[in-house]
């Protein structure tokens, strides 16, 4: 895209008017931020739709700040109680007036996942679509999922605010395919064919907002040098793999045609060569090589619940040499923890584990992304050794 946009102007101006909003920041009253962007994310906003309205784009292009969820919520209430957080009503009123103003969407991301993952007491049933769950009653309303429950908080609160026929915009959904045990293909798919069927096939919205709502999968593709402090799942969000391969069968349509999407063509591998752990003399040498490993590359799928975390010991030095290897595009010195790899061309996968190889699209060697931490390599060698 970028070699695109660099060799045409035309082309260049065209990728512009393709646009429909512009985010400014990316949830910046989390709670964890502590107040920090109070002061500054509302004048950006105003800057950047007043600049796009100066350059007469306004009218088609909307400026609008992506919100977390956990800037509403309900107290012990349900989705009709809905308001806008204390610490930040007054300024989320103003931005919510702004937007009405502007006619621009309101941006919202929302992960039923995040709800699974941080409260182990949340039904896991009520993450998903198929009714299973036990539902929750609001007044003359029943909700069976998460997403229907926090949209409409959503639409409560901006009732409260003033602007009740705002437009809204999940601007992020998705569910991880691995590192946490709740993160895998079998529950992403299951959670996509239910977003799919709802919105796509049935049409159908909330409750308090009938139409389907517009909304935006993340992600399109794994990430391995993202940060994991959120958690190892973060690594994880894609459909397809890190070299455009689909992880698991997928209709958009909603119709529950389970074909496979569409992968990348002509994607260009490295060898079929994998670098694995040949045994050492000294067993006390293997956990800082392991730890040593897993800083500088990848080893989340190895976290308790990963796709990866059942392997024998053995096989999870291998995965964690491997993963070196690749991310330092298979150059030879780096298949060697002193003397303890060898480079092996029989593939090291097992059935539930990619042992993944590098693809040469990825343009020159990778930066050293801060992997899996010393503590989980550690946590790893505790269990293993």
């Amino acid at each position: 895209m970028m070699e695109v946009l660099i060799s045409s102007e035309k082309l260049a101006s065209l990728f512009i008017y393709t646009f429909l909003h512009v985010a400014v920041g990316n949830e910046p009253f989390l709670k964890s931020y502590n107040g920090s962007f109070t002061h500054t994310v509302f004048p950006a906003l105003k800057n950047v739709q007043r600049a796009l309205d100066e350059a007469g784009l306004g009218d088609k292009i909307k400026a609008s700040i992506p919100q977390n969820a956990d800037v509403y919520d309900s107290g012990s209430g349900g989705p009709s109680e809905g308001n806008f957080r204390s610490d930040v009503r007054g300024l989320m009123i103003e931005i919510v007036n702004f937007l009405k103003e502007n006619k621009s969407p309101f941006l919202v991301n929302i992960y039923p996942f995040l709800s699974l993952y941080e409260n182990p007491d949340f039904p896991i049933g009520f993450a998903f679509f198929d009714g299973n769950a036990q539902p929750i009653r609001d007044h003359n309303v029943q909700y069976t999922n998460m997403f229907d429950a926090n949209l409409d908080t959503l639409v409560s609160s901006l009732r409260k605010a003033g602007a009740p026929n705002l437009e809204i915009i999940v601007g992020e959904i998705g569910w991880p395919t691995d590192g946490d045990v709740y993160g895998n293909a079998t529950m992403a798919k299951k959670f996509y064919d239910g977003l799919f069927k709802k919105l796509v096939a049935s049409k159908k919205g909330s409750p308090l907002r009938p139409e389907p709502v517009e909304v935006y999968l993340f992600s399109l593709t794994d990430e391995n040098l993202k940060s994991i402090a959120p958690g190892y799942f973060e690594r994880h969000w894609g459909i397809f793999r890190y070299d455009g391969q689909p992880k698991f069968a997928l209709d958009f349509s909603g119709q529950g045609n389970n074909k496979m999407p569409i992968g990348a063509k002509n994607v260009r591998y490295y060898p079929s060569q994998w670098c694995v752990f040949a045994g050492a003399k000294d067993m006390n040498m293997v956990i800082p090589n392991l730890d040593y490993a897993c800083q500088r590359s990848d080893c989340s799928a190895m976290i308790a619940g990963g796709s990866c975390s059942k392997l024998d010991k053995n096989k999870h030095v291998s995965y964690a040499f491997n993963m070196y290897f690749q991310m330092n595009n298979q150059d030879f010195e780096a298949c060697n923890f002193q003397g303890m790899a060898k480079i092996i061309e029989g593939n090291a996968s097992t059935s539930e584990c990619l042992f993944p190889i590098a693809i040469e699209s990825a343009g020159g060697r990778l930066e050293n992304g801060i992997g899996v931490s010393i503590l989980v390599a550690i946590l790893i060698s505790l269990v293993f050794f």
